[in-house]
């Protein structure tokens, strides 16, 4: 484990000084949510993730309204995590911490709040390494879990649509739901060890009182998606940026719920503050609600290029999901006040508009 507040190398993220990425991350810095962290610490894993570098760019604009909240954001790829987080270094409310979720928080890292939002997040190697994606989601949730055991911190994990398996007839989830699951693939992976984690969050809540919330996230995108990342919607926004065809491995005919990634770091921050002790909250938008195809088209559209259909390798298939339709009903996290703020097209439109703008660069 390494642990640094100092840059060694100068980043290539040029997406941090798009206005449209910064329009996203100042309004999420002057939510009300935001400032009910004052003066606490957070602990984010996974955070040069897609969900993790927003989340960690937020609150560090807040710390330059005088939010004052230490964040450590703890990832395991020292080079991604020094390009992603080169603004705020030598902010002395900052810190990296450079190692595997696998690995035990180290004790002299305290926190009020740990946000555990490490996860492998690429379909094909969740066939390719199940055992590490497994690994990741359970022993990632566990040692959060243990710091918060030592530190009287909280966690609030991040899960998945996923753990839901798949939709009954025309069924839209709600906490208490589950849908049909097939555990017979090593596909499995990933949503079962989600679903062992939120298990396992129960379990220390009741046999050491720790703090949890599980925060059950649809299928989200965004500028801050990883290299290599082999998720659909990636995919898509990938060939987009770079002014190609989108190319659909399927009649595009599963029904998802989709987010902007910005509008997730807005549902996560309203559960941090305002959520209730042990409760899964779902974070979706029913407005964003739409087939596989139209996400395709909506980001063929913003790149002026064509939609096409194509069939996928033996390996992609292992990796994807089969869940034909997974549509989340988040009106408990609504009452605690959280509004989205993008529509599903233009959301699409203003992530290829910045990715195509660091492409260019």
């Amino acid at each position: 484990m390494n642990m640094t507040n100092s840059l060694s190398r100068k980043g290539t993220d040029s997406y941090i000084e798009h206005p449209l990425y910064m329009a996203d991350i100042v309004r999420i810095s002057a939510l009300a949510n935001v400032t009910a962290l004052a003066g606490r610490t957070v602990l984010v894993t996974g955070a040069a993730g897609l969900i993790g570098t927003v989340l960690v760019d937020a609150l560090m604009e807040a710390n330059r309204q005088g939010a004052d909240i230490r964040v450590m954001a703890l990832d395991k790829d020292r080079t991604r995590s020094e390009s992603r987080f080169r603004r705020h270094f030598g902010s002395p409310l900052f810190s990296v911490l450079n190692q595997d979720v696998k690995e035990p928080i180290p004790a002299n890292c305290p926190f009020d709040v740990c946000v555990a939002a490490a996860s492998n997040t690429s379909p094909i190697d969740y066939a390719a390494h199940p055992v590490e994606t497994a690994l990741t989601n359970l022993l990632g949730c566990k040692n959060a879990l243990d710091a918060a055991c030592r530190c009287g911190g909280r966690v609030l994990f991040c899960s998945s649509v996923e753990v839901y398996g798949n939709a009954r007839d025309d069924q839209t989830f709600q906490e208490e739901d589950t849908g049909m699951l097939n555990l017979v693939n090593a596909r499995a992976s990933y949503p079962e060890s989600k679903r062992a984690a939120e298990a396992l969050c129960q379990c220390y809540r009741t046999e050491f009182d720790v703090r949890t919330n599980v925060a059950r996230i649809c299928r989200v995108f965004g500028p801050t998606v990883l290299p290599g990342d082999t998720k659909a919607p990636s995919q898509f926004i990938a060939n987009a940026a770079r002014g190609e065809d989108i190319v659909l491995k399927s009649d595009g005919s599963q029904f998802y719920s989709w987010l902007h990634v910005s509008d997730c770091v807005s549902g996560l921050l309203a559960i941090i503050a305002k959520g209730d002790d042990g409760l899964a909250y779902n974070i979706a938008d029913a407005s964003c609600n739409a087939p596989l195809r139209d996400f395709a088209q909506f980001a063929a559209a913003a790149a002026g290029t064509k939609l096409v259909f194509d069939l996928p390798t033996e390996a992609e298939k292992r990796g994807y999901s089969k869940t034909t339709r997974a549509v989340m009903d988040a009106s408990r996290l609504r009452s605690l006040g959280w509004k989205p703020e993008h529509r599903l097209d233009e959301a699409v439109k203003r992530t290829v508009e910045i990715l195509c703008a660091e492409k260019s660069r």
